[in-house]
């Protein structure tokens, strides 16, 4: 069985934050000096809220070097906290990735397929590791628990927001966790995919593809429109994203954000709207994404919950190659102009895995056949942005992670420490020996003091060979704290 190679873990570990608007930012409070955990190494300070937001398909190098039309992520969010330019995906295409980031279960052929047909897995036994056997199917048995299960136990507020959620409520239950049907026996064919007139797919909500979750109705009740939903005959109104802000006391204190698949920058062209306000604008990818993120972000830093102790992260699911061909949303394959996964292209890091990602049992590979390759060992480097109080705004981490260690930092986080796969809280991969949690570089203003927005790269945390190693980043400029 895997073991925690940084013993038990009782405690909760807060995470860093700064803030991104220096208006914003002044409005805090700096906290106090910072503790050491039980290895010795500085803890990282306390935070209540986190809002986790996953984009879609996207490389390091399409997303943050400038090749697209998105400013706001790849040069202003990193201004206000810390670029992870080693962030990896665990697999192709999308939908291993999101089961891996919330349960820790490694790829399987039909998730790697996105689901072709939604339905239970079989034979759904256990297997080694806190992992289940699957030959085909999407959807994991009431035994195979979530971070969200995990939360209920804690007593941990959470919600799910998943923009265009029921807009064609026979695509979708909005009132059973979003899923496009029911599971049982043949299931429902092709259950993702966009119309013009409702943007959801199922495959980037966590949530439909565990009966931990979707057979509880209290569960799903947390899985609500980014807009929320009016009351209906047999169903009070949920609030959404906007109204929970209003006040902490109303703000979970985990929210997952599920762009549509426009907003998320899936899609080249956005079947429906790209939030542009211009109804013949139907450009999609990073650009959709960042019309997105320019309307949320800022909602969310405005809100009492950050302000007090919040942290946003913006993850991408999986990695596909750089963006020069086509621009802002389809791979820069080669040949006639003729976009198809089987084109060879510049794979270089949309097909590597790390943090010694293991394939599971259920695939050769974690990776999948993707771009061309005849093997791919992992989901590529995406890159991710964290912003929060406690991280230097301008920061950047060469550490490696992946989704497994989002998971069991997030676990760590929130003090869970007992049950998962190594006793110690984590489930499946995210028990992996040696696996690193996000540390000092990732939490590296631990005071809290309120620091101006500077240029990203002022600061570099070098990867280092061993958790244990000491953090010593390469300063080209001082944090400039807020008067």
């Amino acid at each position: 069985m895997l073991r925690n190679a940084f013993g038990r873990r009782g405690r909760r570990l807060a995470v860093a934050a700064t803030m991104a608007v220096a208006t914003i930012v002044a409005t805090l409070t700096a906290t106090s000096g910072t503790a050491l955990a039980g290895d010795g190494r500085p803890a990282a300070p306390r935070i209540g809220h986190v809002w986790t937001i996953i984009l879609e398909n996207k490389s390091y190098e399409s997303t943050f070097t400038g090749l697209n039309q998105n400013d706001y992520l790849w040069k202003t969010l990193p201004s206000y906290g810390l670029l992870l330019r080693q962030y990896y995906g665990t697999g192709h295409y999308s939908l291993d990735n999101y089961i891996s980031l919330v349960s820790g279960q490694s790829p399987a052929p039909d998730n790697q397929n996105d689901c072709p047909q939604y339905k239970d897995v079989q034979p759904g036994s256990p297997a080694v590791d806190g992992q289940v056997h699957v030959s085909s199917g999407c959807v994991y048995p009431a035994s195979v628990p979530t971070l969200f299960n995990q939360l209920d136990e804690k007593k941990v507020s959470w919600k799910i927001y998943a923009q265009d959620m029921g807009k064609t409520p026979s695509r979708e239950n909005a009132y059973q966790c979003g899923i496009p049907g029911s599971p049982t026996g043949a299931g429902v064919p092709d259950p993702s995919g966009a119309t013009a007139e409702d943007q959801y797919v199922a495959k980037h909500n966590p949530a439909p593809w565990f009966h931990s979750l979707i057979d509880k109705p209290a569960d799903c009740a947390r899985v609500v429109p980014l807009d929320g939903l009016p009351a209906t005959a047999g169903h009070p109104a949920a609030s959404g994203l906007a109204q929970d802000l209003a006040s902490e006391a109303t703000t979970p204190r985990f929210s997952w954000i599920t762009p549509d698949n426009c907003s998320d920058a899936h899609d080249a062209t956005c079947k429906g709207d790209n939030l542009s306000g211009d109804p013949n604008n139907h450009q999609g990818g990073l650009y959709a994404a960042d019309l997105f993120l320019q309307r949320v972000i800022p909602q969310i830093m405005k809100s009492p919950a950050f302000q007090h102790d919040g942290m946003i992260q913006i993850l991408f699911d999986e990695a596909f190659p750089p963006y020069k061909m086509y621009g802002n949303s389809i791979a820069d394959f080669t040949g006639n102009g003729t976009a198809s996964l089987n084109t060879p292209t510049d794979t270089a890091q949309s097909v590597v895995a790390c943090c010694n990602e293991l394939p599971g049992p259920n695939t050769a590979q974690p990776g999948f056949q993707a771009f061309g390759q005849d093997t791919t060992p992992g989901g590529g480097i995406t890159g991710a942005v964290f912003i929060s109080r406690f991280i230097r705004p301008g920061s950047v981490t060469d550490q490696p992670y992946n989704h497994y260690s989002w998971l069991r930092s997030m676990e760590d986080l929130y003090g869970i420490s007992h049950g998962g796969s190594d006793g110690d809280g984590h489930l499946g991969y995210a028990a992996a020996q040696g696996l690193r949690p996000f540390g000092p570089d990732v939490y590296n203003n631990p005071d809290g003091r309120a620091l101006r927005p500077a240029a990203s790269g002022t600061a570099v945390y070098p990867a280092t060979a061993s958790s244990q190693d000491a953090e010593n980043p390469v300063v080209t400029a001082p944090a400039v704290p807020v008067k």
